[in-house]
């Protein structure tokens, strides 16, 4: 049944927490604000969550957040050229308005994109992913993204990489050889840049954002920008074009504190704004009601592994090279608990996800990592020390990191079959070997291996 007028308009005198409440009974992801019918502005759930993102005041002015100058359909238009106008616009929510600007009906972009799928019962893409297809990795070339690229070509997939290189592009040419590999240098906050991207693609895999709470905190108006804003109008045109697999790169830290085993119906404790961005950005995908639209999230455990784009600011990648040049690592508490996952199965399991039957994966949260990768920080520092036998621990039971989470992976396994191939142990090894054959990674300091030095 359609959402009543009346329940979308709310009254310019409203506070943000009223819209909140308005917007959680009415089902279309938004409010119109008006003065006796007059429309002064629009305030979606994106600006509800950006807000509390920025710790907002909600008892504050609806106005203070509302976008002023939202697009509007004209009630005198014909209906075709209404429903061309927003499918052309990617907008939501769109207000009809009269000739005094007074809101007199509204519509709703995934009603429309509904109506149009039923109408065309058009096939499924899936059925020919089986052979090839057309994927979109934005953030291909960071640190997950340059492994996963040479994965998803040799298995006979068209990549196209949008990537603003923040980190550098000195590993590019290793990710670009390939001819089946196209690469954009762009941001994913622009939306142009992003409607060029997604031009003739099926699947986007969304790995772009700022990593880490050291970057994150550098400044967080533009991570919220990256890590939330961006997602939420990457995924409006995924809808608006009919893109049906979508994949989201979400992160174990939304667990935060945690002293129970957690699983993907724990709710969630960011203590970050990283893992606050996290959390919004899920909400943001997930809340789309489409027949075709087939989302997943992913909460990926802490990455370790070797790359094309490397980084040592991860505390397996850190402690073990650290371990090796130093012969001296410090451990911050030690009783944490962490998941662990290397970076080739990180891309396993996307791959497995990508492949998979929509009706499992359709609007779902999997971990991703195993649950036999689950260490507390001392047991790290006990399998380094089992390997580089001449390091010398510190443990400093005074300066605790407050993240402590252990993650159940069942479920990622029993419905997907997926495993890890890979432990922390072959990761250590794996260094362990570099640094003792041909001296790599011996300048693990450098500014270009973390993600803070190279966005400060």
């Amino acid at each position: 049944m359609k959402t009543k007028l009346d329940d979308i308009i709310l009254n310019h005198n409203s506070t943000i927490r009223q819209s909140i409440k308005a917007i959680d009974n009415n089902g279309v992801r938004g409010v119109f604000i008006c003065d006796e019918g007059e429309l002064l502005g629009i305030v979606m759930d994106s600006d509800i969550r950006r807000a509390i993102l920025k710790n907002v005041d909600l008892d504050v002015s609806v106005k203070t957040i509302m976008k002023t100058n939202p697009f509007v359909i004209s009630d005198r238009l014909s209906e075709i050229d209404t429903i061309n106008s927003i499918i052309s616009s990617g907008k939501l929510l769109v207000p009809v308005i009269n000739a005094n600007d007074i809101v007199v009906g509204y519509y709703n972009l995934n009603d429309i994109l509904n109506d149009i799928y039923a109408i065309n019962k058009r096939k499924s893409k899936s059925d020919f992913y089986h052979n090839e297809r057309n994927i979109l990795v934005i953030g291909g070339a960071g640190y997950i993204g340059s492994v996963l690229i040479s994965k998803l070509v040799s298995l006979n997939n068209n990549v196209r990489i949008l990537d603003l290189l923040l980190y550098g592009k000195d590993y590019l040419k290793n990710i670009t050889q390939d001819k089946k590999v196209e690469f954009i240098r762009g941001d994913c906050r622009d939306e142009k840049i992003i409607q060029k991207a997604l031009e003739n693609i099926d699947t986007v895999i969304h790995l772009g954002e700022i990593v880490g709470d050291p970057a994150c905190s550098i400044n967080e108006a533009f991570t919220i920008d990256v890590n939330y804003s961006a997602t939420q109008m990457i995924v409006d045109q995924c809808l608006r074009l009919g893109i049906e697999t979508f994949i989201f790169a979400s992160s174990c830290s939304v667990y935060g504190q945690n002293d129970n085993e957690v699983n993907e119906l724990t709710p969630p404790n960011p203590i970050s704004l990283y893992a606050r961005c996290k959390i919004e950005s899920e909400h943001a995908i997930l809340d789309h009601h489409s027949n075709f639209f087939s989302p997943t999230v992913l909460r990926l455990a802490t990455v370790h592994g070797k790359s094309f784009r490397q980084r040592f600011d991860l505390v397996i990648n850190y402690l073990a090279i650290k371990a090796l040049v130093e012969k001296k690592i410090q451990i911050f508490g030690g009783e944490q608990w962490r998941p662990f996952i290397s970076v080739n199965d990180i891309c396993k399991g996307i791959i497995a996800i990508m492949n998979s039957d929509k009706k499992i994966v359709r609007n779902q949260i999997f971990n991703l990592g195993d649950s036999n990768e689950n260490y507390t920080l001392n047991e790290v520092s006990s399998i380094i020390k089992e390997i580089i036998k001449d390091v010398e621990i510190e443990k400093l039971v005074d300066k605790v990191d407050n993240r402590n989470y252990k993650v159940n992976f069942d479920k990622i396994k029993n419905q997907i079959g997926f495993t890890a191939d890979y432990s922390i142990r072959d990761t250590i090894l794996d260094f362990n070997k570099s640094y003792l054959t041909d001296d790599k990674y011996s300048d693990y300091h450098h500014a270009k291996y973390y993600n803070k030095y190279c966005l400060a």
